[in-house]
């Protein structure tokens, strides 16, 4: 990927974090879209379907390795990912136009729990994730909630293939924009899977360690004697 910030303290905060857009226009990708093999563009800066799968593995390592970590779908967990990557990618782009001094705290990301885990092809687009996501933090930080760029101000592009586009809310259904198939592997879930719906996915499909199931039985009180 060209062009990335610098450097996050809680790894885990990573997955399941939505991106704010608040006020941006719909950037709805037809036949302009990114390129074969690009996963969505932020002006020049690009995040290649290749390191969005790289991203989504060594995320879900480092969930599996936490027990801490609410499990989720892989479908959620890409969601969520590509959505604040491409708003990190934003808020790059601003600090870089209005020539923002911008400090970055180390990301911490070696030493978090299940790194040693984390296949060695997937370190690199990990650290480039982590570290941009920190980036655009430090830059929220520093120029106040709700006082940054407008994505509408920038060309981005997503794969149409993922048929989303960005709204005030941040990522939603793009509505059969697509002349090109939407594969099992790339769709996007733009809301969160519930504990029962997670008992249904396969070991490929969940990210994280999977929820024990609940029962009527289980959820009634401990008697006390």
């Amino acid at each position: 990927m060209k062009k990335v910030g610098r450097t996050l303290g809680v790894v885990a905060a990573v997955v399941g974090v939505a991106v704010t857009a608040a006020g941006c226009g719909d950037n709805v990708i037809g036949s302009d879209g990114p390129r074969p093999g690009i996963a969505a563009e932020v002006e020049d800066s690009q995040i290649t379907l290749d390191e969005l799968a790289s991203v989504v593995d060594g995320l879900c390592t480092l969930q599996e390795a936490d027990p801490a970590a609410a499990a989720t779908s892989r479908a959620y967990a890409q969601s969520q990912i590509l959505q604040a990557w491409v708003g990190a990618l934003v808020d790059e782009e601003y600090a870089d136009d209005n020539d923002l001094d911008i400090t970055a705290p180390a990301s911490g990301l070696k030493d978090a729990p299940g790194w040693a885990d984390v296949d060695e092809d997937d370190q690199d687009a990990l650290e480039d994730y982590v570290n941009a996501f920190v980036y655009a933090s430090a830059v929220t930080e520093q120029i106040g909630q709700g006082e940054g760029p407008d994505p509408a101000d920038y060309a981005i592009s997503i794969n149409p293939k993922f048929d989303v586009m960005i709204s005030a809310t941040g990522f939603v259904p793009a509505g059969a924009q697509l002349s090109v198939p939407v594969s099992k592997e790339a769709k996007i879930d733009t809301a969160a899977p519930s504990p029962e719906s997670l008992q249904d996915l396969s070991n490929d499909e969940i990210c994280g360690v999977r929820p024990a199931p609940t029962s009527p039985e289980s959820a009634l009180p401990i008697p006390q004697g």
